[in-house]
């Protein structure tokens, strides 16, 4: 395989991987109809790359975002297991945790508006655009938005949101602040290439509280370091 599909192949899992659980970045989360607990099951696909790519096998195929009590966590798993990026949001913090496992290397650091900000530079500046498109997703009724990222390169994706699942203010820490409702379907652009997570299920259950937790065995890194150890990690990929 070429270098440059190697390239492209590291970028999946790292920058678009990670932009995404932060999409659903939480703040004074409350739900004030449905359901107070439970899980968003999403489907990532790759619309560029053709289904007979090998490479498709190590890439994510799933998103999980847990929720109770106000907080929770999304999860991609990826390549059977050896990559995992967490995302565990506590709504009566205004920091996040981001975790990163790779084989036997686990990472993980507490990030503020700001450090968000500085893993993902290109993504401080989006303008939304409010269409009058909708479908249902998932069983609920979604409106949509045009969302241009501006910078050095522009380029716009379509959001699919629902206001059918009442969480305050849930981008408020996010680019996607005008949007006010959870974002059900969205598209990622990395090196050309379209990640696209759909959500396909949204199930009520009983959730324990301490599934919510960071998992013992990961070493607590500055944001820096994180940003530094991910790097290495994928760097070492090729």
């Amino acid at each position: 395989m070429r270098k440059q599909e190697l390239f492209k192949i590291k970028s999946y899992l790292t920058f678009p991987v990670l932009l995404a659980l932060f999409f659903s970045a939480c703040d004074n989360i409350s739900f004030q109809e449905g359901i107070t607990e439970g899980k968003i099951e999403y489907d990532v696909s790759y619309p560029n790359i053709s289904e007979d790519n090998f490479m498709l096998d190590l890439l994510p195929k799933n998103m999980t975002t847990t929720f109770v009590d106000n907080s929770y966590r999304s999860d991609v798993v990826a390549g059977m297991g050896i990559f995992k990026t967490s995302i565990i949001c506590n709504a009566e913090k205004e920091k996040l945790i981001h975790s990163i496992k790779m084989l036997q290397t686990k990472y993980a650091s507490e990030l503020s508006k700001e450090d968000f900000k500085k893993f993902n530079p290109a993504f401080n500046e989006v303008e939304v655009t409010f269409t009058d498109e909708s479908k249902d997703i998932a069983g609920y009724n979604c409106k949509s938005a045009d969302a241009k990222v501006l910078g050095d390169s522009v380029w716009t994706f379509k959001v699919f949101y629902t206001d059918e699942i009442n969480i305050e203010n849930v981008n408020a820490y996010t680019p996607f602040k005008p949007i006010k409702g959870v974002l059900m379907e969205y598209e990622l652009l990395s090196n050309n290439v379209l990640m696209k997570f759909t959500a396909t299920k949204v199930i009520q259950e009983d959730i324990d509280v301490s599934v919510l937790s960071l998992e013992e065995d990961y070493e607590m890194v500055e944001p820096n370091k994180l940003k530094m150890e991910i790097e290495k990690l994928f760097a070492n990929i090729i």
